[in-house]
């Protein structure tokens, strides 16, 4: 049995994947028969989208309607829809992996370029989102089912200071949903993400700033919990986020699954299999108890060689089900487990 055969009964597993792999034959194919969904690990980010050299050479054309390119992601359309996988489209609004240049008059790229104002920066977000959304839905119908239309807005100081509140203002995660919602033909949920959204505060937060408004207007489907995890990390607080996010008229996604691990030790890949059977059993069981509407669970990367955590965290780390040869590790095995159960 795979991941997708045994949860089918429950949610669709899925990974986040790189470019290169849509060359690989032997990982294209442990993907189809692993995992339902993929989502794209940076290829749908806005830096990769925004066409840099059209913006700046004609900023005048572009000023508020950004010349945007597909080219990177089509490759993963054509394989998702080819097999029959389900796509994530992560990311829409983000404060991070979108240039600079974006926010600034005339696409100008000087770090002191001034940005540009609210008005403006309205008319790009509508327009990227208009594109992005319009191109997928009608080239590559049904493939996208979810969409992270905002993601990681929220710090402990409370709404993230980034280009975006600079610009638009304290209001931009509202826009952003309202437009998504205007565009969007209702094939794909639409979802707001974030990190560390099991600590008390930020799930808090979450919900005050970012969801209740949201809720109140009907513009969001779904909260996505990246769910980076340590082998310390406390999972009775994340089952009560989890059962908090799920009392919500909302969906929930677990969207960038992994476990910190430095140690690849036998006894340490034990307690990280461990580690793994104890949280697929809550998110099995808040299922079947109907106190979360739990729709899918996607691990940030195939295998361990591949992981972000590494350069990340700037130690190895062996984060995930797979080892650096795509073998699967007492991890897996314990995840097909807690699906018998």
């Amino acid at each position: 049995m795979s991941l997708k055969e045994s949860y089918q009964f429950c949610f669709k597993m899925g990974a986040a994947i790189p470019r290169h792999v849509l060359k690989d034959e032997p990982v294209l194919r442990h993907i189809a028969q692993e995992y339902d969904s993929i989502t794209c690990e940076n290829d749908m980010k806005p830096e990769n989208l925004l066409d840099a050299e059209a913006n700046r050479k004609e900023p005048e054309r572009y000023d508020r309607s950004p010349a945007v390119t597909f080219e990177k992601i089509d490759p993963y359309m054509e394989y998702a829809k080819k097999n029959g996988i389900g796509m994530r489209g992560h990311t829409l609004v983000w404060h991070n992996q979108t240039p600079r240049w974006f926010f600034a008059k005339d696409y100008r790229n000087e770090e002191d370029a001034p940005l540009a104002d609210r008005e403006t920066m309205l008319a790009r977000m509508e327009s990227y989102i208009r594109t992005v959304m319009t191109y997928v839905q009608q080239k590559w119908p049904g493939v996208i089912y979810a969409w992270d239309v905002v993601n990681e807005a929220v710090v402990e100081e409370g709404l993230r200071e980034s280009f975006w509140t600079g610009t638009v203002g304290q209001d931009f995660v509202l826009q952003a949903f309202r437009f998504a919602r205007k565009y969007s033909d209702g094939s794909a949920a639409l979802f707001y993400n974030d990190y560390d959204t099991f600590l008390p505060w930020k799930r808090e937060a979450i919900y005050d700033l970012i969801l209740r408004p949201l809720l109140e207007e009907g513009l969001v489907d779904g909260m996505g919990m990246q769910t980076h995890l340590t082998m310390e990390t406390d999972l009775d607080e994340y089952e009560k986020s989890l059962r908090y996010y799920g009392a919500l008229p909302l969906q929930v996604q677990i969207t960038e699954l992994d476990i910190h691990n430095t140690d690849p030790s036998e006894e340490s890949m034990e307690r990280l299999a461990q580690r793994y059977e104890s949280l697929f059993d809550q998110l099995v069981k808040a299922r079947k108890d109907k106190a979360a509407d739990l729709t899918g669970v996607t691990f940030w990367g195939l295998q361990d060689d591949m992981s972000w955590l590494t350069a990340f965290r700037k130690e190895r780390s062996y984060p995930l089900l797979f080892d650096g040869q795509l073998k699967p590790k007492k991890a897996y095995y314990a995840v097909l487990g807690a699906a018998e159960k």
